[in-house]
């Protein structure tokens, strides 16, 4: 039997994948009840792909919305800095509900495992003598004997902290809520907002120190909707200070229909170390990728297509081995990748000004140099 902890888009993926595998599972979904996974993803060509090698890619693009291009502007002259045509390359929305609801199901009609509501406390390792068994003990006193555990419980959860020697105690201390980074999410109807934003297309909007990304949901009838800008500004006025720069993104401003939500963005380390023994780890506790190439829930689904293919392997230690060193690689990159990006977004003063007349001048080709390499690592 194999156990997969959390119950995100991570773990529901990687809990198929162990179904796909047609081998024992149990679920461990985690305390909390199940509530509906707010906002959208943006899925590029290695998103798909994992989503057909999962089995559900025809199920998902049925719920997707295609985006036709990738718009750059900037934020105080409303310009368009740069703008890459996607034509009929893989690259659409989806609503994170939606993904999570089509794994659910997948997962329902593969017999669905055993599944607990209950936190991992403790996981012990048994040596060759007991079959390199793995105890886990829950925090409702539960006891299981498993083969092994992929730990996609996020990044506070246990699998993370145990798998990089800290025996569970949690180690990833966040900045402080006036230090940092923030963003102010809402999904709003699309009835409720101008047309424009409802376009399919992706618009990132570039300001100082911040930057602002929206794109539809549902075939354009909600949109998504992120503005990230330092925790300090995010007062009162934050909506006047970034939306009343330029006509288009003034008519966001105070409008009581868009419910915004602010969450914090605190910065974590990635550790190439994916695995202690019988335990690995996938999405967020193993990679927790910036948001600023869209990749977060996108790698976490190429986390499972790759444990897919593992999983299939007659030798479970060379499985675990394999998954670890292939994903490692491939998503320290894309993590490095993201870091610059996102340090590249958060500019202000003169800098800022920099970036946006570079971004100007690289163009198209600028952006689908900067992100192909990202598209295809899977």
């Amino acid at each position: 039997m194999i156990a997969v902890s959390g119950s995100g888009i991570a773990g529901l993926a990687a809990a198929l994948a162990v179904l796909r595998n047609q081998k024992p599972l149990l679920f461990i979904a985690g305390s909390k009840p199940a509530t509906d996974l707010p906002g959208g993803v943006q899925i590029a060509a290695n998103g798909w792909a994992a989503l057909d090698q999962l089995g559900i890619g025809d199920a998902a693009r049925a719920r997707a919305t295609n985006l036709q291009a990738i718009n750059v502007r900037n934020m105080r002259s409303a310009a368009t800095l740069a703008s890459l045509e996607l034509g009929t390359s893989a690259y659409a929305s989806l609503s994170r509900a939606d993904l999570a609801s089509l794994l659910e199901t997948e997962m329902a009609a593969g017999g669905g495992g055993h599944r607990i509501t209950a936190n991992i406390t403790h996981a012990i390792q048994r040596g060759p003598d007991h079959g390199k068994r793995l105890d886990i003990i829950t925090d409702d006193g539960g006891a299981y004997c498993v083969d092994a555990l992929i730990a996609a419980d996020g990044l506070r959860g246990f699998g993370r902290n145990y798998v990089h020697g800290n025996d569970g105690v949690n180690r990833d201390v966040a900045a402080p809520p006036s230090a940092g980074r923030v963003a102010m999410r809402a999904v709003v109807q699309a009835a409720s907002v101008p047309r424009f934003f409802a376009q399919p297309y992706c618009n990132l909007w570039l300001g100082q120190g911040a930057h602002f990304v929206h794109y539809p949901l549902h075939g354009g009838a909600e949109v998504n909707m992120v503005l990230t800008l330092n925790a300090a500004n995010a007062d009162d006025s934050w909506q006047d200070r970034y939306f009343g720069q330029n006509e288009i993104l003034s008519l966001l401003c105070r409008n009581t229909d868009i419910k915004w939500a602010k969450t914090p963005l605190p910065l974590h380390p990635y550790y190439d170390c994916w695995r202690r023994g019988r335990v690995v780890l996938a999405g967020d506790a193993a990679h927790p990728i910036p948001p600023n190439l869209a990749q977060g829930a996108g790698q976490s689904l190429v986390d499972a297509a790759s444990l897919l293919r593992w999983l299939d392997v007659d030798h479970l230690d060379n499985a675990l081995s394999g998954y670890a060193r292939e994903r490692s690689e491939a998503v320290g990159v894309i993590f490095k990748k993201a870091s610059f990006s996102s340090k590249i977004m958060a500019l202000g003063g003169a800098a800022a000004t920099a970036r946006s007349t570079l971004i100007g001048l690289g163009g198209a080709p600028m952006l689908n140099s900067w992100l192909a390499e990202v598209w295809a690592a899977a």
